[in-house]
């Protein structure tokens, strides 16, 4: 487990991001129009695109302010610019996490919404995100990052070469499946290196609990209550798409 004056060090970093993060989505979202009129018909602003990522970036905002006043609080405000007074080596445990968040948070934005379901998108994110640091294992810490950094390769010159085009005309929803591969490769990868340990099984569990249980909430609340369009509707959404109807 990390050293808690590292881990508050590592909070102060991601607080630090994380708002960055949130108040550039915000400031797109701004841009997006809440009203308009379709047709002759005024839009309605609980209808309007730029709702889901608002809410989102304000609540990313809201939780990176909370995980930086926690962070100074408990020293690893001083504890960071303790560390940028010294020459390390080697690359610190807080620069090492600092590259982890901003390769999850880009590929999301840049690779995984635009070309993948929004539901898979946004479940692969958080069982990332939230397996990285809520497992708090330092050695667990590079290995799910490396294999998370070498899945988005590995999609990124699929999408770069065409691939994705390609198998899609084969098989509908192809890269949705392939993202569906990668998520469970993923949760096996992790669950390997947990061993025996029940503490972290425990926490691992609540990691996946998680990750499917944001999505399945979000996604129906937007897609079929605010009628709001998700950024991509791919094979998950796709599925969402039947039962609703089907039951209409």
């Amino acid at each position: 487990m990390m050293d808690k004056q590292k881990l508050r060090q590592a909070d102060f970093i991601t607080s630090i991001v994380l708002v960055l993060f949130g108040v550039w989505v915000l400031g797109e979202s701004l841009q997006m129009p809440m009203r308009d009129s379709f047709g002759g018909v005024q839009n309605v602003w609980y209808v309007s695109p730029a709702l889901f990522p608002l809410m989102i970036s304000i609540g990313i905002i809201l939780l990176g302010a909370a995980l930086l006043v926690h962070a100074i609080v408990r020293g690893g405000a001083n504890h960071f610019l303790q560390t940028l007074s010294r020459k390390p080596k080697k690359p610190s445990a807080g620069a090492v996490r600092f590259l982890a968040i901003l390769v999850a948070i880009l590929s999301f934005v840049y690779l995984q919404i635009p070309r993948i379901d929004f539901f898979l998108s946004v479940s692969l994110f958080l069982l990332f995100f939230i397996s990285i640091f809520y497992l708090e294992r330092e050695s667990l810490f590079h290995k799910l990052a490396l294999f998370y950094l070498l899945g988005n390769l590995a999609f990124l010159v699929l999408f770069i070469g065409g691939v994705d085009r390609v198998l899609g005309r084969a098989l509908r929803f192809s890269m949705d499946w392939l993202a569906l591969i990668f998520w469970f490769s993923y949760a096996v990868y992790v669950r390997m290196h947990l061993g025996r340990n029940r503490e972290l099984k425990r926490m691992f569990r609540t990691t996946l609990i998680v990750s499917l249980a944001v999505p399945a909430l979000l996604c129906p609340v937007f897609r079929y209550l605010l009628l709001v369009p998700l950024p991509r509707e791919g094979a998950i959404i796709e599925i969402m798409n039947f039962i609703r109807y089907s039951f209409a």
